[in-house]
């Protein structure tokens, strides 16, 4: 990455050259390494909270607020509960790094998913301000995310190869892991598309998977649409 380890140089890298930032965990010393590990972490938090803030402008209100709060910790959250077994995996799969660079793989894979994110938030505002449909709107908020998330984890796989794995079908089934965790996590932190229930922050009345609940949202939102009654219907 160079001397110049700013937060623009680190942006520029992940985008560039992402396999750089893994050299400087994995080579470099410790301390270049936890300063990096912060400034992947701070770039994270900063884009999901500016995708969250255009998500929120869909309800405006209190979602102006929960929304980023909601993007930003639950993947962090959902991060945090795949680092385990990202380990795991990656041992078995061959891969010889410290813990650490383990840890910044998994904080690059977030960063650059979220600055991706960044990229497509004025094509969701350009919705979330003209359209009324919370399936339409959700259903473009899930296909982002496969793609951003798709793309971050190219970085996975390409630092998987880069630090000796001989074999990356562990880093595959892991992926799938991460991807249905995070997906799951939209559904515990619901709602965040759409108005707060009340003064809920987040609604647990009812544990629900998250293909159940996309699906009673398409049902209730069929129900509400208003039907056109065709001309001569009535006499």
């Amino acid at each position: 990455m160079g001397r110049d380890k700013t937060f623009s140089n680190t942006i520029n890298a992940l985008l560039r050259k992402p396999l750089s930032v893994v050299y400087t965990l994995e080579m470099e010393k410790r301390a270049d390494g936890r300063k990096l590990l912060v400034r992947l972490l701070c770039i994270s938090v900063t884009c999901l909270a500016i995708f969250g803030l255009v998500v929120g402008t869909f309800s405006w209100n209190q979602q102006l607020w929960a929304a980023p709060l909601k993007i930003v910790g639950g993947l962090l959250f959902s991060g945090l509960l795949c680092l385990p077994s990202l380990y795991i995996f990656a041992c078995l799969g061959g891969l010889d790094a410290r813990f650490c660079t383990i840890v910044g793989i998994l904080c690059g894979l977030i960063a650059l998913s979220g600055l991706l994110l960044v990229g497509f938030a004025p094509v969701v505002w350009l919705f979330s301000v003209s359209s009324t449909s919370v399936t339409f709107l959700g259903f473009l908020l899930l296909t982002l995310w496969i793609i951003c998330a798709s793309l971050g984890l190219v970085l996975v796989f390409r630092a998987g190869r880069a630090l000796g794995m001989t074999s990356t079908g562990h880093l595959v089934v892991w992926c799938g892991v991460f991807l249905l965790v995070t997906l799951q996590m939209s559904t515990t932190l619901r709602p965040i598309l759409g108005s707060q229930q009340g003064e809920k922050f987040v609604d647990f009345g009812e544990k629900k998977f998250f293909l159940a609940y996309w699906s009673e949202q398409l049902r209730n939102e069929h129900r509400e649409s208003p039907r056109e009654k065709a001309p001569g219907a009535e006499q």
